[in-house]
């Protein structure tokens, strides 16, 4: 595998007070998901990073995508490129808090190479990977590829069904099923996997896929052509100030991938989302980590452990 492949870290320091006075000032103006979880900072970011360059040294370089707020110790790397806001998206639609806008317009970035990889602050790599774990020899994406059926819950739910809206214009299910069947049906995603897999394939269109909360590999030529063919898609995502309803995802991208069958199939053991909610959670995370390549922690906090959270989670994390 002879191409490069850089990871990308989008990044907010939640706790800034400039960007607290910034985000109140744009919040009462919209109606978007604004919610504090959101934006809330573990204070982890670099130990993420320091895990991707220890359990990944192949990779070419890490961005990290802040909004003016890159810390020294990433600017003094010379393995990270810090890339603010302004370097990718459209004056018109800044200052952003919606992270859907901020992933879709990544591809914009000039020295970002065609094979990247999409974090988010909270994922957190816990075993050595190879370039083989996110894309093949030939440079397809590995991904969970088993059908689901998407749930109506909530707004977040709605993004997923826009994305697949799209799907289903661009790769019928009645045309590229057939021709990928084994990638949708695959002993790498185990009984759960194809059980959904089973249930979801009766449907004529696309109801979905499978959505783990991981890191995606993505291709940035596709993006560009995307955009070239429905720019709507893009633009009206970036003018969402907040993450909404009318939003799309670069989730669309990975379902894109999947419903035409470029891609390979992911082992459901390559990582595990643990859903934080109180003291008593952080018991998982360890196990996890022995078990999985990968863990993403779900900040869903109550703000009445937060203070006493978040200092121990920390200390779990700079320990393993």
């Amino acid at each position: 595998m002879d191409f490069p492949i850089d990871i990308v870290f989008t990044w907010v320091d939640g706790n800034d007070p400039d960007w607290q006075m910034t985000e109140r000032k744009f919040r009462n103006q919209s109606n978007g998901d604004s919610g504090i979880n959101r934006f809330r900072d573990y204070g982890l970011l670099k130990n993420a990073i320091e895990r991707v360059l220890k359990f990944a040294p192949w990779v070419h370089r890490v961005f990290l995508i802040t909004a003016n707020q890159a810390p020294k110790w990433a600017r003094e790397n010379s393995k990270i490129v810090t890339v603010d806001h302004r370097d990718f998206i459209d004056s018109q639609y800044l200052p952003t808090f919606n992270s859907n806008a901020i992933e879709m317009n990544i591809w914009r970035i000039p020295t970002l190479s065609e094979h990247f990889i999409l974090f988010n602050d909270d994922f957190f790599l816990t075993q050595s990977v190879t370039k083989e774990d996110f894309f093949t020899n030939e440079g397809l994406p590995v991904l969970d590829g088993s059908m689901h059926i998407v749930q109506p819950l909530g707004d977040f739910s709605r993004i997923i069904f826009n994305n697949m809206v799209i799907v289903n214009e661009l790769y019928p299910k009645s045309k590229f099923l057939r021709g990928s069947f084994f990638k949708h049906f695959n002993f790498r995603y185990g009984l759960k996997g194809n059980i959904r897999s089973t249930l979801a394939s009766p449907y004529k269109v696309w109801t979905g896929f499978f959505e783990d909360h991981l890191a995606y590999p993505h291709l940035k030529s596709w993006f560009k052509k995307l955009y070239e063919d429905h720019p709507l898609i893009f633009d009206q995502t970036s003018s969402h100030r907040f993450r909404c309803a009318g939003d799309f995802s670069h989730w669309l991208l990975k379902n894109l991938y999947i419903a035409s069958g470029n891609f390979e199939p992911r082992h459901l053991h390559f990582g595990q989302e643990v859903t934080l909610l109180r003291e008593s959670d952080l018991t998982k995370i360890k196990p996890l980590m022995l078990k999985h390549k990968m863990i993403v922690l779900n900040d869903n906090i109550l703000e009445s452990e937060a203070n006493r959270v978040i200092p121990l989670l920390q200390k779990i994390m700079e320990e393993y």
